[in-house]
């Protein structure tokens, strides 16, 4: 698919410092990043791999099962620096361009692809057209720099997603809707997808 067929969004928890991002973890790595406000090699959390991030809460819903998955049993919300926000959306490459040998190495260290954007039932979006929400890959070469310098509070929104899939299961929309966070369209300042 090209991507003339389908529009890119960013939702994301904004401020005039931060952007909120998700990522969903076993409890020992939550409770250890909650407690030490980064991630620590002890507590069983990779700076060997690429580690995904999300900014748009529903698509973490999707991705943990409301928090309910095996290893993802706690959504953390990670509010970031937006000076480093906006250099991923700067400096990334797209998924689907990783394996062409033109593209800067400097490039390669962050990857975003474009997901179908999820509604709060965890499905694709319905009545919009094709709407994908960005999810960004940071490499290895970016680990350390995004778990030191970038991260600027993590906070533990379990609580919330499961309220949420409890409100859903009782047929309560508007209560489940009412509990998700106030995301709004980003705007990138240099970047334009």
């Amino acid at each position: 698919m090209t991507d003339n067929n389908y529009k890119k969004i960013i939702k994301a928890v904004f401020t005039d410092d931060t952007v909120r991002v998700y990522q969903a973890f076993n409890s020992k790595i939550a409770d250890d990043a909650i407690l030490h406000q980064r991630f620590t090699l002890e507590s069983g959390w990779s700076d060997n791999r690429t580690t995904w991030i999300k900014p748009s809460f529903c698509w973490v819903l999707y991705r943990s099962g409301y928090g309910f998955k095996h290893n993802q049993e706690r959504i953390l919300a990670i509010d970031i620096k937006r000076e480093a926000f906006e250099w991923i959306l700067e400096n990334h490459i797209d998924a689907h361009e990783t394996g062409k040998s033109a593209i800067p190495s400097s490039k390669k260290r962050i990857v975003v692809q474009w997901d179908p954007e999820r509604n709060i039932a965890i499905s694709k979006l319905d009545g919009c057209g094709d709407i994908r929400s960005i999810q960004i890959g940071v490499k290895k070469a970016k680990i350390k720099e995004y778990n030191e310098q970038w991260i600027q509070a993590i906070t533990d929104v379990t609580p919330i997603a499961h309220q949420i899939k409890k409100e859903l299961d009782k047929g309560d929309l508007e209560k489940a809707k009412s509990l998700l966070p106030d995301e709004l369209l980003y705007t990138p300042k240099n970047v334009r997808f």
